[in-house]
């Protein structure tokens, strides 16, 4: 692994790392939570892109 990939592999784990423990504290506050992965047609190919919406539980 290079050093530039070291560093988004480590980049990525502390960005899942903070939208983890968000949607824990959303979901703690009364939100309801769902995240989908849809894909979008690009030049290179599909590419999976996460889809995140929040609603409040009544």
């Amino acid at each position: 692994m290079t050093d530039e990939q070291r560093e988004a592999a480590e980049n990525l784990h502390e960005a899942m790392r903070i939208f983890n423990e968000t949607v824990r504290q959303a979901a703690y506050r009364g939100l309801h939570v769902e995240l989908q992965i849809v894909e979008i047609r690009m030049s290179e190919g599909p590419t999976p892109v996460p889809q995140v919406s929040a609603s409040a539980r009544l």
